[in-house]
């Protein structure tokens, strides 16, 4: 069966272009080991290059020098910047010849969510996805895996209409904030996290996580000053637009990372137009706050401007 992969409903910054440590004072070593930034173009794989951030994560990796092909269920249609092979990737078989030569690969299919879908279709064929993917990559002798997750990993299904208390353990949010699904997508893409812990803790991949909000083209549309009542409060309102996104997954490729590593990009401002403090005081008022306060932002970026040299740009 071929099913359409997406990247899941839902993190570059004006200083990661060029040498990223140099700006930064980043320190080039990582959790497990020295390694360096990549300095090379590297022969990229993108899973789910027909939809919309395959496409512009395609069209960046190009722009930065890397070879990039793509991979989906479907033909690109329109046509994609760069090649698109269609592949099932529910078939393990097929992926055997579609790793050669290749350094990284960006893991951006999936079934896109839950709702309105049947939860064994999604969860099941999600998690096969993810692992085939891995497993047969591994196998080709590929040394760095990124991975489309999603900030449904971390939140519980409040919305704003129901007048319920937030079910956060604590705010701002980061890529270490643990997981707690709460639907059958978000417990597919928790699933791929620890996919992702098992290939770098067994078999040495070096392999990344981006836990993605609701992306956008730009700012979203449904900014306003009240959320509608079908918003997910515990998302903490965050977004990004495909851009950014985009330009997060070209710094992960190259950064002197080894081993598992989580972040959650997003942009440093809600879509709410309302003063931070306010929106936790509104929605989040039982919710305890590390660090500072008040809070300048929901969500924590500091791990990824010192790691991957990586802020949003369109904020």
């Amino acid at each position: 069966m071929n099913t359409r992969w997406n990247v899941a409903p839902g993190a570059g910054g004006s200083r990661d272009n060029g040498p990223p440590g140099r700006r930064l004072g980043v320190k080039r070593a990582c959790r497990s080991r020295r390694v360096e930034w990549h300095s090379k173009p590297m022969n990229v794989v993108i899973t789910g290059a027909a939809g919309r951030l395959g496409r512009e994560t395609m069209r960046t990796l190009l722009d930065a020098g890397h070879v990039v092909q793509g991979l989906d269920a479907v033909e690109a249609c329109p046509p994609a910047p760069g090649p698109v092979r269609v592949c099932n990737l529910l078939e393990s078989a097929a992926l055997a010849d579609q790793w050669r030569g290749v350094d990284a690969v960006v893991h951006l299919a999936n079934h896109p969510t839950s709702y309105g879908c049947d939860a064994r279709t999604v969860f099941n064929e999600n998690v096969m996805m993810n692992f085939n993917v891995a497993e047969s990559a591994r196998l080709a002798g590929v040394t760095r895996l990124i991975f489309s997750s999603s900030v449904q990993v971390m939140r519980a299904e409040r919305f704003a209409g129901d007048g319920t208390s937030s079910r956060l353990l604590r705010l701002p949010l980061d890529g270490d904030y643990p997981a707690s699904p709460a639907n059958p997508y978000a417990l597919s893409k928790a699933f791929g996290e620890d996919q992702l812990r098992y290939f770098a803790a067994n078999h040495g991949m070096t392999a990344i996580a981006l836990r993605f909000p609701a992306l956008f083209h730009q700012v979203p549309v449904i900014a306003g000053n009240e959320p509608h009542p079908s918003v997910p409060l515990d998302e903490g309102l965050t977004w990004l637009t495909y851009a950014d996104a985009a330009r997060c997954i070209r710094q992960a490729l190259v950064a002197p990372l080894a081993g598992y590593h989580c972040y959650f990009p997003a942009s440093a401002r809600p879509w709410l137009r309302v003063p931070v403090e306010t929106i936790r005081q509104r929605y989040f008022s039982n919710v305890p706050v590390t660090g500072e306060t008040p809070l300048a932002s929901l969500v924590d970026l500091r791990s990824l401007a010192a790691e991957l040299d990586w802020a949003p740009q369109d904020d």
